[in-house]
């Protein structure tokens, strides 16, 4: 495993940590790390979960390996708005194919937005609750990195 593999898995670790930590109704089960999607959680013999992990981007930025922005490899985030959420979320839905040959009963997403240089000026609960997305995901998530908080946003299959 090289330097960036290595990197890159424990970011994925600390994330769903995070995640599992500000997510007051995650599931009980056995967490493994998996490629594709990147969590597998057990929550029985019969039931488990997908969960995929990536970070918030847009249609012009370039992406980079890592899920804390502005930190490693000069990733600049992109403005935090609807367009680039939805183009977000479009980019791992077109990999849902591929994570349902692993039988998973559900598939999550978690995308992750560091904040903290957006001029976020609103409410972010609130403005999410407006906002409604098409998806193959049963659940997505929003893990906001500065202030650690999770949302849920609106999704329709």
């Amino acid at each position: 495993m090289s330097f960036n593999q290595y990197s890159q898995m424990m970011e994925e670790l600390l994330i769903m940590e995070q995640f599992r930590n500000e997510y007051k109704e995650f599931p009980k089960g056995k967490l493994e790390k998996s490629e594709s999607p990147d969590f597998i959680l057990k929550v029985s013999t019969k039931s488990a979960i997908g969960i995929e992990l990536t970070k918030l981007h847009g249609p012009t930025v370039i992406k980079y390996k890592t899920h804390y922005p502005r930190k490693i490899n000069g990733y600049t985030a992109p403005e935090f708005n609807l367009e680039n959420l939805q183009f977000t979320i479009a980019a791992k839905d077109e990999k849902l194919a591929y994570y349902q040959e692993k039988k998973l009963n559900q598939m999550w997403l978690l995308i992750t937005a560091d904040l903290d240089e957006s001029p976020v000026n609103y409410n972010l609960g609130n403005k999410l609750q407006n906002w409604s997305f098409s998806s193959g995901f049963q659940r997505i998530f929003l893990l906001e990195l500065k202030n650690q908080k999770v949302f849920e946003l609106n999704v329709s299959n």
